[in-house]
């Protein structure tokens, strides 16, 4: 069920209310040198990316999103109200006579955008306090974090129809750049694959989110990658003034990772497309690619996505192995830190593969491929994985990198949310 039934949006539509270039600097920057202290190397591995981090987490949670009537409709009426707002724009439009009256219509339609984001940007905040607090549940935090990114993505798409429509225009100024600047926070990969898993596009997958007063990190398995997203919101100073040019941004952003530096795959690159002086650079390494956000106020990166392979031949080192041997069983999990990508795997007393039930505390997680091997997210907490095959199953249980280190082979499956089915 992707898509609402049309009586449901018929209903929706009816109770709905009407309503790059490069940016310049001072030569003289503040400090071409600034460190930030905040990418740090991930706990146990020292031969991979370092990684935008938040310190100790206030709270840290993994959860499953599936199938989700009320997300859905959530989400669905959202998108019906944004394409609604962009009508009647037209319709004003269409009717105006003047490019007076059109420029009038379009500021009034940019104010509603700016409004929308301001709205947004607080519940977002007001919505980490409450995970903090222990007010909501990971769940829930997860939800409305999806249903945030959904609301981004339809102003994101309004903000390039205020642009299009207002090409010819003459004095109208859409300011796309500072606004979809105001976007960043609010969207991410690990955000639309949740809003897949709730509109029932994609099969229910762990993710992993940690919060503190300032940042939040999320990260998933996609595919065969894994995929890791971070934002701290004590280096991001919107009203500061940008001190940097592009090679200056660049070169700041690129001395923040050195194992990247050592082993690039290919050339960086930066642009100012956001605008008001925020800087991104991707870099492409030996296991992947990094996506990194640098405020050319406080010199100091805001936003990261990190995108690693675990299958590839140049794939992410795994950490050293936790086994628990039988005669007919053995099961390998590789150590990781919390919310890192853990990779289990199954073979038999000969050492072939074994398609089993994996479960990770009381989540049962995808079945283990012909390979033997599947791939799910750490919690930030002690749990154990369980494999099953021919009614014999094998325990092991361990500790995340960078938490109490406790490692064994027996042991009851600690209690980890397990996937859900349709929500109402």
């Amino acid at each position: 069920m992707a898509r609402v039934l049309p009586v449901v949006l018929a209903v929706l539509l009816a109770l709905a209310p009407p309503a790059v270039a490069f940016e310049a600097g001072s030569t003289n920057s503040m400090s071409t040198e600034t460190g930030v202290k905040e990418i740090v190397e991930p706990p146990g591995f020292n031969s991979t990316t370092s990684q935008l981090s938040l310190g100790t987490p206030d709270r840290a949670e993994t959860d499953a999103p599936s199938l989700s009537l009320s997300a859905t409709l959530e989400m669905e009426k959202n998108e019906i109200e944004a394409q609604k707002r962009i009508y009647m724009l037209d319709e004003k439009l269409s009717s105006a006579k003047t490019n007076q009256v059109k420029e009038q219509a379009l500021l009034r339609y940019r104010y509603e955008i700016e409004s929308q984001l301001s709205s947004l940007k607080n519940t977002e905040r007001t919505t980490r306090e409450k995970f903090n607090s222990g007010e909501i549940s990971g769940e829930e935090y997860v939800r409305r974090l999806a249903v945030l990114h959904a609301r981004a993505g339809n102003i994101e798409q309004s903000i390039q129809h205020m642009k299009t429509r207002g090409k010819d225009v003459p004095r109208f100024t859409p300011e796309v750049w500072t606004l979809q600047g105001k976007l960043i926070p609010l969207q991410g990969a690990v955000r639309q694959y949740a809003v897949n898993q709730y509109r029932g596009k994609s099969e229910p997958q762990t993710v992993y989110v940690e919060t503190t007063e300032s940042g939040v990190v999320l990260s998933a398995i996609h595919g065969n990658q894994y995929v890791r997203e971070a934002y701290l919101v004590e280096n991001r100073n919107p009203d500061g003034t940008n001190q940097l040019l592009l090679k200056q941004a660049q070169n700041i952003t690129a001395k923040q990772y050195p194992w990247v530096r050592n082993n690039s795959s290919g050339e960086l690159s930066t642009s100012t497309r956001f605008g008001t002086g925020i800087f991104l650079t991707t870099l492409p390494h030996e296991h992947g690619v990094i996506k990194a956000v640098l405020d050319g106020s406080t010199e100091k990166i805001f936003r990261e996505t990190q995108y690693q392979s675990l299958a590839s031949a140049n794939h992410i080192p795994y950490g050293p192995p936790v086994r628990n041997n039988t005669t007919y069983l053995e099961l390998a999990v590789n150590q990781t830190y919390a919310g890192g990508p853990l990779r289990i795997n199954v073979t038999d007393g000969d050492g072939k593969p074994v398609n089993s039930r994996i479960s990770v505390g009381e989540t049962e997680v995808e079945k283990a491929g012909s390979d033997g091997v599947v791939w799910t997210i750490a919690p930030r907490r002690k749990f154990t994985v369980s494999a099953t095959h021919n009614s014999r199953t094998v325990n092991v249980t361990l500790s995340p990198y960078g938490t109490a280190n406790t490692n064994t082979t027996t042991g009851p499956p600690q209690s980890i949310r397990p996937i859900r089915t349709l929500k109402y």
